[in-house]
């Protein structure tokens, strides 16, 4: 069975759609501009440029300007970058600095922290084993965070106590995490159903695919970061 053919944006709208369209809501899908597969935008990073045509990533998905999308993937971005894809897809002198992709892992990193934070101080977040396991077994717990460099042994104890649904990830060391969430360490993070937690996974998805260990993830459910792309009807590229 053929792929459904994706069409760019320009392409996607017929004469007189345009008033239809405004009233449609928004697609989640993006094409990736290295790969040109379609993908839903929790894994791709929005890249636009900045006053001096450099090319600037946008995490938060809300600067002004053309957008480019890349899948959430060192190796990829590190494509985007060699073969100067930016120029291309913004059809502008666009300029990717070499250290573009260790500055998005940076980004990434930061992002994840601070969004802790936000659930700490909002009462979403209880850290510690017990603290932890309670709200697992209660089933208060949507994301169980871990450290990346706590031994194996200990963050399986507390995953053997997961319920269903609950995603499980190693994002940052017990250093980060603990600084992150106004402790000296942390080990083992739970954070509660709701807007920070879905916000957090998906700055955890993409920061798993620029990790360069092998606990960039280890989920309960949900499916892996590389879940094939799709192929819909129209998408946008910005």
């Amino acid at each position: 069975m053929g792929m459904t053919q994706v069409k760019d944006r320009e392409e996607a709208m017929p004469e007189g759609a345009a008033a239809e369209s405004a009233a449609a809501p928004e697609s989640s899908l993006r094409r990736c501009i290295v790969s040109r597969e379609a993908f839903e935008k929790d894994r791709l990073i929005r890249f636009v440029l900045g006053p001096e045509n450099e090319v600037v990533p946008d995490l938060s998905q809300n600067l002004p300007g053309r957008g480019a999308w890349v899948r959430a993937d060192r190796k990829v971005l590190a494509e985007a970058v060699k073969r100067q894809a930016f120029a291309k897809a913004m059809q502008a002198p666009a300029k990717a600095a070499p250290e573009l992709v260790e500055r998005v892992a940076l980004l990434l990193d930061r992002q994840i922290g601070d969004l802790l934070g936000l659930a700490r101080r909002g009462g979403q977040l209880v850290s510690g084993f017990e603290k932890v396991n309670v709200a697992l077994q209660s089933g208060r717990a949507a994301l169980l965070i871990e450290a990346s460099d706590a031994g194996k042994d200990g963050r399986g104890k507390l995953a053997r106590h997961t319920l269903p649904g609950v995603e499980i990830w190693a994002p940052l060391t017990a250093e980060t995490l603990g600084r992150a969430i106004g402790r000296d360490h942390a080990v083992h993070v739970a954070v509660a159903p709701g807007g920070l937690a879905l916000r957090l996974k998906t700055a955890l998805r993409r920061q798993s695919g620029f990790r360069r260990d092998d606990v960039s993830e280890d989920r309960a459910s949900g499916g892996g970061r590389d879940r094939a792309p799709v192929q819909p009807g129209p998408i946008k590229t910005e």
